[in-house]
Order: structure tokens, then sequence, then C-alpha cells
């Protein structure tokens, strides 16, 4: 149970009913967009272009960069995406809290924002990850 300034809540233990939420979620973040950003090519033209623009850089902090450059762009995609999520996520949410998808929406931002963060934290997302990852491997 977690309880914030104005709210308590507790998310039950996740099930595979709550699977196809979490793929419609992932499916409208940008995994497209993501995967092109990450391509060999994409990601050696940026390498290519900071060389340029910073001769004097060079090793761990050229790599600290390029890196930090990529997570810029991974980090717009899905704020830029997000938004059409927003449903999605309410009614995930509110599946997995037993609250309303209504009262949802009407949790101040904090507990909103903890609401989320406990979710991802949660045990079984993480090893939902962990086999969602091997499709990649």
């Amino acid at each position: 149970m977690i309880m914030s300034e104005t709210t308590t809540f507790e998310l039950r233990k996740l099930k595979s009913d709550d699977v196809f939420p979490m793929f419609k979620i992932i499916s409208k973040i940008g995994l497209k967009e993501i995967k092109e950003s990450l391509d060999p090519a994409t990601l050696g033209k940026i390498a290519t272009a900071f060389k340029a623009d910073n001769e004097g850089v060079k090793g761990d902090d050229l790599i600290y960069s390029i890196g930090f450059s990529v997570i810029l762009d991974l980090a717009q995609i899905v704020i830029c995406n997000l938004p059409s999520c927003k449903k999605e996520i309410y009614s995930l949410l509110a599946q997995v809290s037993g609250m309303t998808e209504k009262e949802i929406a009407e949790l101040d931002m904090v507990t909103f924002t903890e609401m989320i963060v406990a979710f991802f934290k949660k045990d079984e997302f993480k090893d939902f990850i962990g086999v969602v990852s091997k499709l990649f491997n």
C-alpha cells in the first residue's frame, strides 16, 4: 500500500489480463521511432556529427555526449507520444488499483506519478520486460 499526502492506493499483483493494455500503451509510445533512433546507421551519423562539432572532445566525454543526445531523442519520442496513451494508462491503472478511470484522472500530480512509479517497480512488470526483451536477442 502506498500512501500519498492525499490518497492511499494499492496495486494488486499483475496478471495475464494486464498484458493487453500494456501492449497497447507500448505500441502507442512510438516503438518504431525508438527502434529507428537506435539503428546503428543513425547512431553512426550522430557520432560523426558529434566528432565534427566537438574536435577537442575525445573518449569517454564523446561517448557520454552521444549517449546523452540519444537519451534526449528517446525521451522526446516518448513524451510526444504519451498523450495518445492517456486513456490506456488511466484504464490500466484503474484495472490494477481498483479505482475508476475518473478517480485516476482526478488524482493530484504527485499521487498519479507515485502510482506510475509504483507500477514500474512491481516485480511482475520487471519480469514482463525481461521476458519481452528476449524477443530482441
